[in-house]
């Protein structure tokens, strides 16, 4: 390169001739220090360069380190911002079922708390219905209310039998000053079955059997399976019964028997006649004449009388009966030759 500046620089000189040697040599050491600044300016440009691009280099180099780096820790912190993302959603979808399961539960707590009000509002309604009817009651019907009060009292003594059948002994002058209701009876039967029929449980079983004759006489004749067992009863029970109840008592029996046929009740009449001949009520006119005249047709009254037994224990309340007969009758003319031998007999008696 050196040499070829040189050329370049001497080429005009070979042009217009050699003036002078000596000026010529000047001008060509003037020249070669000319060449000789200018080389060494472009070493030193050209090692200024050199340097500027080894630093350049290093730049780049230590650049593309950090860009490198840079990537990476963008590239995980995107890995991680995933990862945590990934977590996050898992996290806030367990809590989105958290939250839907818990609103579920306070919404099925308050449909129960809202049916519950319903409910309580419905039974303070009733019981203020309830209130307003016992308070009117009071002022209308005051033995209405006592009534009411009355046999809520009777059905806890039925129930209490029902737990304790022996607590009759306490209980039975309660439920003989009772007027009972039909449903009583099974009740009470339940209550009677479950004594045994020892000795032991004797008197218990008698105070029952007590009530049900002058409670339920005409329940007994109908129950198949106690009515049988209950006939000899029928005298102690006649002799333990007020004016009202042998009354009560009798009406009850004489509407049974012609509903079932007297033909087919003839120890239930016996024994009924047993106990009335015996007890204070066999001369009541009065019961007499609720026989005759239950028994509706001249010819079941006069089959009724053929029915009582001869014997002492029926006798007494037999006459009595056969006295209102022919009393009825005995003027009659068109009376069958079994009437007018009845009528005889009683004549006799």
């Amino acid at each position: 390169m050196k040499i070829l500046l040189i050329i370049l620089l001497l080429s005009p000189l070979f042009l217009n001739g050699k003036n002078n040697e000596s000026l010529l040599l000047e001008k060509i050491n003037a020249q070669e220090s000319r060449i000789d600044s200018i080389i060494d300016e472009f070493n030193k440009e050209n090692d200024n360069l050199n340097k500027e691009l080894s630093d350049l280099k290093d730049k780049y180099e230590f650049q593309s380190k950090v860009n490198e780096l840079t990537i990476n820790s963008i590239s995980n912190q995107l890995t991680a911002a995933s990862y945590n993302l990934t977590i996050f959603g898992i996290l806030f979808g367990l809590a989105a079922i958290g939250v839907g399961v818990y609103i579920t539960f306070v919404e099925r707590k308050i449909i129960k708390i809202s049916e519950k009000n319903v409910l309580l509002l419905s039974k303070s309604q009733a019981i203020k219905k309830e209130v307003e009817s016992i308070n009117k009651l009071i002022q209308d019907d005051i033995y209405g209310l006592f009534l009411k009060i009355k046999r809520e009292e009777t059905l806890h003594i039925l129930n209490r039998l029902l737990k304790v059948p022996k607590d009759i002994s306490n209980l039975l002058d309660e439920l003989l000053s009772r007027d009972l209701e039909k449903e009583d009876y099974n009740i009470l039967k339940k209550a009677y079955l479950q004594l045994d029929n020892s000795e032991k449980t004797k008197a218990y079983t008698e105070k029952y059997e007590l009530v049900f004759f002058q409670q339920f006489l005409d329940l007994i004749l109908k129950d198949e399976d106690i009515g049988e067992k209950l006939i000899p009863t029928y005298p102690r029970g006649i002799r333990c019964c007020f004016d009202n109840d042998i009354l009560k008592s009798t009406k009850d029996f004489i509407k049974v028997i012609i509903n079932l046929g007297i033909d087919k009740k003839e120890k239930e009449i016996n024994s009924y006649f047993s106990g009335l001949s015996n007890s204070s009520f066999k001369d009541s006119k009065e019961i007499y004449k609720i026989f005759f005249d239950g028994l509706l047709t001249r010819e079941n009254q006069f089959t009724f009388y053929n029915i009582i037994s001869n014997n002492d224990s029926t006798k007494v309340g037999k006459n009595n009966f056969g006295t209102l007969l022919k009393v009825s009758y005995e003027k009659v003319e068109d009376l069958t030759v079994t009437e007018k031998a009845i009528l005889e007999e009683i004549t006799e008696a």
